[in-house]
């Protein structure tokens, strides 16, 4: 177990640490997160499975300035990890995933403060020119970001595996159905929200073509995915090149410039 402890403190601070220094390359996404703790604990396949279904129920959470609706990256990491070591259903991964993720947002706004306190330190050093250590300081900060939520994980995957198995073990079967039943239900939630944002009437006929491919044409996912992009690439070539001949006929049709003179003494 202490292995595994160590595996997954490790992934979680690769994963916060990319998502601050390398521009949000989307590491922390559970997709990502799922597949990377599925790698270091042997079951990849199981990994992924997990990671796609906490993606669809966080499909329309995005962090925008200070609000934070939930940290993904240690939900994701922790509920794959308890999942995958106590070999429970993808289910109990959404159950759990979501009460961590809320909880760790606590730990982002207690650090949060306290880089907002070492600004004026980070300033006063800069002011009597020491770079070097205003540069070490920007460094510290950067990469030290990723420890308490490395130590959360290595902590909680060291004492709490055991007592997440023996909860899960409890769990009578009419409650996991239902677990199923809701874990069913959130990714279509996850979608909704994405939706929400993205609705626009000139792109609804889409969405109901979509489903109608899915639903009745019995399409898999990968072939709609395909077909999609393939409209999205022509649509996308079609406005530029209507944008390009938009500007040409503009070009045309502006007259050129007559001097004022000559066109006094011509009349």
């Amino acid at each position: 177990m202490l292995t595994s402890a160590l595996l997954i403190a490790l992934v979680m601070f690769l994963v916060k640490t990319a998502d601050h220094t390398l521009g949000q390359p989307l590491i922390e996404r559970p997709l990502i997160c799922g597949a990377l703790v599925g790698l270091v604990l042997g079951d990849v396949q199981q990994g992924i499975i997990i990671g796609a279904t906490l993606e669809l129920i966080f499909l329309g959470t995005i962090t925008i300035g200070g609000s934070v609706p939930a940290d993904l990256a240690v939900g994701s990491v922790l509920a794959t990890a308890f999942t995958i070591l106590t070999h429970a259903a993808p289910p109990v991964a959404v159950a759990l995933a979501l009460p961590i993720s809320l909880l760790a947002v606590f730990v982002y706004q207690v650090l949060k403060l306290v880089y907002t306190a070492l600004v004026e330190k980070y300033d006063a050093l800069l002011e009597q020119g020491h770079d070097r250590a205003a540069l070490g300081l920007t460094l510290g900060m950067t990469f030290f970001y990723g420890v308490p939520f490395a130590l959360i994980a290595f902590f909680g995957v060291l004492f709490g595996t055991d007592v997440i198995r023996s909860l899960v073990e409890s769990i009578p079967d009419t409650v996991m159905r239902g677990m199923t039943a809701v874990g069913g239900i959130l990714p279509a939630l996850g979608f909704a929200i994405l939706l929400k944002a993205l609705w626009n009437r000139n792109i609804a006929a889409f969405f109901f073509i979509g489903f109608a491919m899915a639903a009745y044409l019995q399409l898999p996912i990968m072939g709609i995915a395909i077909i999609a992009a393939s409209v999205a690439v022509y649509l996308c070539f079609n406005e530029f090149n209507q944008l390009k001949a938009n500007k040409h006929t503009a070009t045309a049709a502006t007259p050129a410039s007559v001097d004022d003179k000559d066109g006094f003494f011509n009349d």
